[in-house]
């Protein structure tokens, strides 16, 4: 009988085999697991505490709808105006009574409008002019000498005239009104013309040629 060696040994079956891997890897593990140190997590400590019980909310109810709101919902529906057509606006129409006929107004733009004219304000009256009558100038010799026929048959009598006084305050000329005779007046008119002097009669202080009537008495001396 040859003697059986490493190189001739008989090849084994495949089940076999994985048994003893099997085997190997179990003891290694158990080796393993033997060495290895356990480290146990430290205890968890756990407090504990009486907690109150909380009370349940109260319970609301809801309200009621007042009768009053409603009323008033309701009478709000009731009151909404139903929709209307509006006519145009350029055809607005009032209504009028049976057997009228419809009053349409006319909406077209107005035209140019024309104002009367404006008068022209009164004028603004002048105030009156200031004037002064004519003064005789108490220098001059009014008294006419006395006729000498006159005289002689003692004839006395007045003489009434209107004179024109010039600017320059002379008479300018002299109008017989009344004469007792002619005598009188012809003495009276020398007079004036030769002898009298005025101050002139004044208009806004600017002379002005005027009238004046002028009486003389014609008297004998007692």
């Amino acid at each position: 009988m040859a003697e059986q060696t490493f190189l001739n040994q008989k090849p084994r079956s495949p089940g076999s085999l994985a048994v003893v891997i099997a085997l190997h890897g179990a003891a290694i593990t158990a080796l393993m697991l033997s060495k290895m140190e356990f480290v146990r997590p430290p205890p968890v400590v756990t407090e504990t505490y009486n907690v109150p019980d909380i009370p349940p909310p109260p319970k609301v109810e809801p309200d009621e709808p007042k009768p009053q709101q409603k009323a008033q919902s309701k009478s709000q529906i009731d009151i909404v105006p139903p929709i209307v057509e509006r006519p145009a606006f350029n055809d607005v129409v009032i209504p009028q009574p049976r057997n009228s006929e419809p009053v349409v107004f006319d909406t077209s733009p107005p035209g140019p409008v024309t104002l009367p004219p404006v008068a022209d304000p009164p004028p603004v009256p002048k105030a009156d002019p200031v004037r002064t009558e004519a003064q005789l100038d108490p220098r001059s010799k009014l008294q006419p000498p006395y006729p000498a026929s006159e005289e002689r048959a003692e004839v006395t009598g007045s003489v009434t005239v209107m004179i024109v006084i010039g600017t320059d305050g002379r008479v300018k000329d002299v109008e017989k009104v009344s004469a007792g005779n002619d005598a009188f007046y012809r003495a009276t008119e020398q007079q004036a013309l030769r002898y009298w002097r005025f101050k002139p009669a004044m208009v806004d202080g600017k002379p002005v040629e005027s009238r004046k009537r002028m009486t003389v008495h014609f008297r004998l001396d007692a």
